[in-house]
């Protein structure tokens, strides 16, 4: 197949006016909070963790915002704390090495569709002296419990680190059925669940998983980029990942952002409150999305999002084709879309997710990733699918 043909240079109002439908990879920061982030620099620029009067408003204007955020997420101040830090990553390390690094042969069992970042966390944290086991996916993405499996750990201690929303394909974890799974067969592992992409999209079951660790983060809700936090059990004991300034309970040394901090828990603010209906909308333009596609393109696609997965995220493969060849010359058209996790897109390698669900190195290849926001449009996804019709015929 050729195409070097249909790469052609979009035009200047494409390059300014895309149609943004890579979500799960970011999303732009909300008007409120950019109305509002002048004035913020101006009143909290001085150190939180100073002794002037500036620094304790800064630091009690942190403080509340940590406790608005336990409210949004149904956690009592008592039962949890916040650790902020520099976005999901460091929060996901923070949350799988500070408790692997406590022993001296610890255990990760980890969900084989997580995001690299918990997969390689959690290798990273049993390097030394340890063991790493995974649980295998269904081919709707769902893990595999079974009972007495290789997975089970009896006594062992360490973590059972799991993706709630699979960044990939959407798909939901039962938390409290795994935590149920867990109590039988890994006892003294502790739960620690990346909620990046269910942060106001998704309910998660604090208390009825009982989770110990839970992983948000800012810039997938329309808050800026660069602030994340781990929500700790205050019975969870951490190793920090490294050290200086004693601030955060040492946990996390340095200087936390205030301004970030607040524009956070601002935008968690404003999308939770449009949750119900912002996930009506969004369910609307994925069945719009499935059934365009299903009707204008030929070959019909291999859906790899289950039906039941959240509806901010769909991906789909057309095997024989390379996404990554689609991607750019969608992105050409002034289509922006993904073709997985945007952390691993310069690897080069098909999505481990996809290979994990059994569907082969061949639907992961040609695979495209549509992740919503409540900004987009029935005509963005009209537009998207009638472009995506054209360049598959054009291949």
């Amino acid at each position: 197949m050729s195409h070097r043909h249909l790469t052609t240079a979009s035009s200047p109002h494409q390059r300014r006016h895309p149609i943004y439908l890579d979500h799960a990879a970011a999303t732009p920061v909300l008007p409120e909070i950019l109305a509002d982030h002048v004035g913020l620099c101006q009143t909290y620029y001085v150190n939180p963790h100073s002794t002037s009067w500036l620094a304790a408003e800064a630091l009690r204007a942190t403080a509340d915002a940590e406790r608005r955020l336990l409210k949004l997420l149904g956690i009592p101040p008592a039962e949890a704390d916040v650790i902020w830090t520099s976005g999901g990553t460091e929060a996901v390390n923070l949350a799988c090495q500070g408790v692997l690094r406590r022993h001296a042969a610890p255990c990760a069992l980890v969900d084989s569709g997580a995001h690299v970042a918990v997969l390689d966390a959690c290798r990273a944290g049993v390097a030394v002296s340890g063991a790493f086991h995974s649980l295998p996916l269904t081919e709707l993405g769902g893990m595999v419990l079974s009972e007495g499996s290789g997975a089970s750990q009896g006594a062992a201690k360490g973590v059972l680190a799991v993706c709630h929303t699979n960044n990939e394909t959407g798909a939901v974890q039962d938390l409290v059925a795994l935590r149920r799974w867990a109590s039988r067969n890994a006892p003294d592992l502790l739960l620690a669940v990346d909620a990046i992409q269910s942060l106001s999209r998704v309910p998660i079951p604090w208390w009825e998983a009982a989770i110990d660790l839970l992983v948000v983060s800012g810039r997938k809700i329309g808050g800026p980029a660069g602030v994340g936090a781990l929500v700790r059990r205050r019975s969870v004991e951490l190793n920090p990942l490294f050290f200086g300034g004693g601030q955060q309970g040492a946990l996390r040394p340095g200087t936390i952002d205030a301004v970030g901090i607040l524009e956070f828990v601002r935008a968690a603010e404003i999308a939770c409150s449009t949750m119900e209906e912002s996930n009506k909308h969004v369910a609307e333009l994925n069945a719009s999305l499935r059934e365009q596609i299903e009707d204008r393109v030929c070959p019909g696609p291999v859906w790899i999002s289950p039906p039941q997965a959240s509806p901010y995220i769909v991906s789909f493969s057309f095997p024989g084709y390379e996404g990554a060849v689609l991607m750019r010359i969608l992105a050409d058209r002034g289509i922006i879309v993904g073709t997985g996790s945007a952390c691993s897109a310069e690897s080069g390698k098909p999505s481990h997710v996809v290979r994990a669900m059994g569907l082969g190195d061949e639907v992961a290849r040609g695979m495209l990733r549509v992740s919503f926001c409540r900004t987009n449009t029935r005509q963005d996804v009209d537009t998207f699918s009638q472009a995506l019709a054209d360049v598959l015929r054009d291949y």
